[in-house]
């Protein structure tokens, strides 16, 4: 564990001073996204808002400065900042993960440490999951005993379905994407914002995770 946690450490440092190098103007106007200024940038990323020092590449909680960043969300802001395409355009087509372009390779990985884990977390628990997105501010959606749209950023969002269990049959889970999702972020990062959004699922449900988190691996 404290291999991983310093290795993790590295990869922060080593993204922050990639950010200060970055056009963040440039970004944020071809993202469609409001919040830039010279001196300071604002994001929204789930249900916080986080400032951006364009200068340092710091990242901080515009609602508690002091407080520490997580590593999937440090990294899934820089790499919204860095992969994504010149002229990046949602689709409007929703997508399970085994469909989003270049993504097959993290397949096995992302149903065995997000989306299975997930569905046991809340088997029998169908009502705090629903308390659990409505406390979040996810936007219900018309899909399976439980389904949610969120937005990751102002310019993505990303969809959670959940069906419960009986004597018969497991729960089921599952999250759906734009099919353009990687004219945003890297495919990696795909993983890495299911895994963020279902995270802040459980935590506001205040239930114990089943399962490990997912473990980073691109560069």
């Amino acid at each position: 564990m404290q291999e991983y946690q310093d290795n993790y450490a590295k990869v922060k440092e080593e993204w922050k001073e990639k950010a200060r190098t970055w056009d963040y103007k440039e970004r944020y106007e071809a993202l469609g996204l409001s919040g830039w200024s010279d001196s300071v940038l604002t994001l929204n990323y789930y249900d916080r808002q986080y400032l951006i020092d364009p200068t340092t590449g710091e990242i901080t909680r515009r609602d508690d400065p002091g407080a520490a960043i997580d590593f999937n969300t440090t990294m899934n802001i820089y790499h919204l900042f860095y992969y994504s395409a010149k002229n990046p355009r949602l689709s409007g087509e929703w997508v399970p993960f085994r469909d989003v372009p270049r993504a097959g390779v993290f397949t096995k990985a992302f149903f065995e440490q997000t989306v299975d884990p997930f569905a046991r977390t809340f088997n029998g628990h169908l009502q705090e999951l629903l308390e659990a997105g409505e406390r979040l501010g996810f936007a219900r959606i018309p899909y399976s005993d439980a389904g949610f749209e969120a937005h990751v950023f102002d310019c993505l969002s990303i969809r959670f379905l959940f069906w419960d269990g009986d004597e018969e049959f497991p729960a089921k889970a599952n999250v759906l994407f734009d099919k353009n999702i990687v004219e945003f972020v890297h495919e990696e990062t795909v993983v890495l914002i299911a895994a963020d959004g279902l995270k802040r699922l459980v935590e506001a449900a205040d239930l114990p995770q089943d399962g490990r988190p997912y473990r980073f691996y691109a560069p």
